[in-house]
């Protein structure tokens, strides 16, 4: 099975989903990786994964740039033949989600670990983006071919009154999967790698 891991930073997924890759790649799964580009993106091809960097920056809302990034993610799915996506943070999880719905993937995960700024900063801004985004993420999140995993009880609650998403797709995981023989508790701040 081929399978795209997809992340708003290389950093976030060589520290925090490597393992995740790691454990596929030895179940035999073929792993593309995919994140804006950025100096982790070699470490990853440094330990012998497909890396991709994708023409994303995290922070824009321009239309048009947003669905040129939805259309390249289709253009890759389709070219890798990718049949399951899993993707972190909303704006990967809508995007890489309505992107896989127009390439054809058969499977969606998507890992939502907080709602991010529409959902909490209240200037004009967010307050005007939230309608949107709650129809993007209903169109993208829903499908019986699609899981989403919430990492707190409070976006479980939210998204449930909001009916975003079948309570039967949605998984509750209290946490993010977190290395420990990496990122110690109790331990004194040291530098990532």
């Amino acid at each position: 099975m081929k399978i795209l891991l997809f992340a708003n930073t290389e950093w976030y997924l060589y520290n925090f989903r490597r393992s995740l890759a790691e454990f596929l790649r030895a179940e035999g799964h073929q792993v593309l990786l995919v994140s804006p580009p950025g100096f982790y993106g070699e470490r990853l091809r440094d330990l012998g994964f497909r890396w991709e960097p994708a023409p994303m920056n995290r922070l824009s809302l321009h239309p048009g740039r947003e669905l040129s990034l939805i259309l390249w993610l289709r253009r890759l799915m389709v070219q890798e033949r990718v049949d399951l996506i899993h993707s972190f943070t909303i704006k990967c999880a809508v995007y890489g989600s309505l992107a896989a719905i127009l390439a054809g993937v058969p499977a969606r995960v998507n890992s939502v670990v907080g709602l991010g700024y529409v959902f909490t900063n209240n200037n004009l801004r967010a307050r005007l983006l939230r309608a949107p985004v709650w129809l993007a993420l209903r169109l993208a999140l829903s499908g019986r071919r699609s899981r989403l995993i919430l990492q707190n009880s409070d976006d479980l609650t939210l998204f449930n009154q909001k009916k975003m998403v079948d309570p039967c797709l949605i998984r509750l995981i209290p946490g993010s999967g977190v290395d420990l023989s990496r990122f110690k508790p109790g331990s004194p701040c040291r530098q990532l790698e």
